[in-house]
């Protein structure tokens, strides 16, 4: 009875970095926060053209709202493409 170690999903030779336990791609890391950030700075700039847009007075704490919203959608848009691998330990 041995210790066997099954690491799915890493056969390529692209960096990984251990999140909770999970290991995730540096590059799908890199990616996914740059599109969260890039969304979230975008809703930020637009809120006041797209609070007048539909009518509404814009104050400074929706533009951060709007740009959390923004970051969000980013983050959600991200999650079909990053691929978490997993580390399965047991005995064999």
């Amino acid at each position: 009875m041995g210790f066997v170690v099954v690491v799915l999903g890493m056969g390529d030779d692209e960096d990984y970095l251990e999140i909770y336990g999970e290991y995730v791609s540096m590059r799908d890391l890199a990616v996914s926060t740059t599109l969260s950030a890039v969304l979230g700075f975008a809703g930020y700039l637009l809120a006041p053209w797209l609070l007048r847009l539909l009518g509404l007075n814009p104050s400074r704490e929706v533009y951060i709202v709007a740009g959390l919203l923004f970051a969000i959608v980013g983050f959600l848009a991200t999650l079909p493409f990053v691929r978490v691998k997993r580390v399965v330990e047991g005995e064999g």
